[in-house]
């Protein structure tokens, strides 16, 4: 019988954990007693079934752009996704750190207030495990974890707001509100001094391009189920196994297992 191995949620060193906190308060209208808060509620209930959702209130995000602000309070859902890692539970501690940045946060329904997650809302038991879209990220992530890394996920954009003319699709945030969120890119990959950072897709893609990294970057078309010229350039026909193969040679090309 296999054993299934434990996985560890967001276990951020004292130096990584008031970097990012200083990093979320520079953005949010948050402090770090409110964000400790969160990944402890989140670690609480990482292991539950269905989709435990942490919520804050909506002035935990304050748009710069006064005309974004009416869509933004008229919006049926909004949502960020704060940095989280994942690890297997080996007995190994200080894993060397891999990146993945993604786009940014998507959820559907309706919420008053503002929902919090991590990228691909891995936090929740049922998206690692059962729902389809969302475990495939997670298989993906798995075959990082079993090279011995831990990984670090987030968004280039912390926020996602819905459009309330065209529910459950993004509406675009203001320039200066993009801006604001590329402006610490560079800040957060020295967090945890990563040995590579892996983007998938191209807006992830081309903010990272613009940073001066200590590391190597590695990218590739974004995993989604969507249609992608790009996907279909490297593997033919568009399916997880394909794509799935593709990532375990890419990683081993490009990352190798730890030493």
């Amino acid at each position: 019988m296999t054993t299934q191995k434990r996985l560890l949620f967001s276990q951020f060193n004292p130096e990584e954990f008031e970097q990012i906190c200083q990093l979320l308060c520079s953005i949010f209208n948050t402090t770090p007693v409110e964000i400790a808060a969160l990944y402890q509620a989140m670690k609480r209930d990482f292991e539950k079934p269905d989709y435990p959702k942490q919520f804050v209130n909506r002035d935990f995000f304050q748009p710069l752009d006064p005309k974004f602000l009416d869509i933004y309070q008229a919006s049926p859902v909004v949502a960020t996704d704060l940095p989280g890692t994942l690890e297997w539970d080996d007995g190994i501690i200080n894993k060397p750190t891999v990146m993945i940045f993604g786009q940014d946060s998507k959820h559907g329904y309706s919420y008053p207030d503002l929902v919090v997650g991590i990228p691909y809302g891995l936090n929740h038991k049922d998206s690692r495990e059962n729902l389809t879209r969302t475990t495939t990220y997670f298989k993906m992530i798995q075959e990082v974890m079993n090279l011995g890394y831990r990984v670090y996920l987030t968004d280039i954009w912390k926020m996602w707001v819905c459009d309330p003319a065209s529910p459950y699709k993004s509406k675009m945030l203001s320039k200066v509100d993009l801006d604001r969120f590329l402006s610490i890119l560079q800040q957060e990959v020295c967090i945890p001094q990563p040995k590579a950072v892996i983007t998938w897709g191209k807006t992830a893609q081309r903010s990272i391009d613009q940073l001066q990294l200590p590391c190597k970057h590695l990218t590739i078309p974004h995993p989604s189920g969507m249609p992608n010229s790009a996907w279909r350039a490297l593997i033919g026909k568009q399916s997880f196994a394909n794509k799935f193969a593709y990532w375990q040679q890419f990683l081993q090309e490009h990352l190798g297992a730890v030493t």
